[in-house]
């Protein structure tokens, strides 16, 4: 008997213990500046924008800035962490010089899969 009713009793308790709140997405906010890509996104994903800031580091052993890019001119710019070894090219698939890219020339980001930028192909020079 005493079995039965704590069985009875755990039975009707279990299930709002174990309820779980479930998380409103659709309002999801940003306030930060440096991103890096969903991981979601695969190898090769591209992002295409303006820079308007990026130092390309002056010592070849100083890492360079984050690239920051704006897709169109009614949105905020959005700074992108660079990986390790960043391939810098001309829309020919030639490499360029990355001090070459400054603030207005329009670029091609290609992410790595860890959402850091691996790739920087210059569309168009200002």
């Amino acid at each position: 008997m005493r079995r039965t009713a704590v069985a009875l009793i755990c039975a009707i308790i279990a299930p709002f213990t174990l309820a779980q709140p479930v998380a409103k997405t659709s309002g999801v906010s940003h306030t930060g500046q440096t991103q890096k890509a969903p991981t979601q996104m695969t190898t090769g994903a591209v992002k295409i924008g303006t820079v308007t800031a990026f130092n390309a580091g002056v010592k070849p052993i100083e890492a360079p800035s984050p690239i920051v890019v704006q897709s169109s001119p009614d949105t905020k710019p959005v700074s992108y962490m660079l990986a390790k070894k960043v391939r810098y090219v001309d829309k020919d698939g030639r490499a360029i010089d990355p001090h070459l890219i400054r603030p207005g020339t329009r670029v091609s980001l290609g992410f790595d899969r860890k959402g850091r930028v691996a790739r920087v192909t210059v569309v168009e020079r200002e």
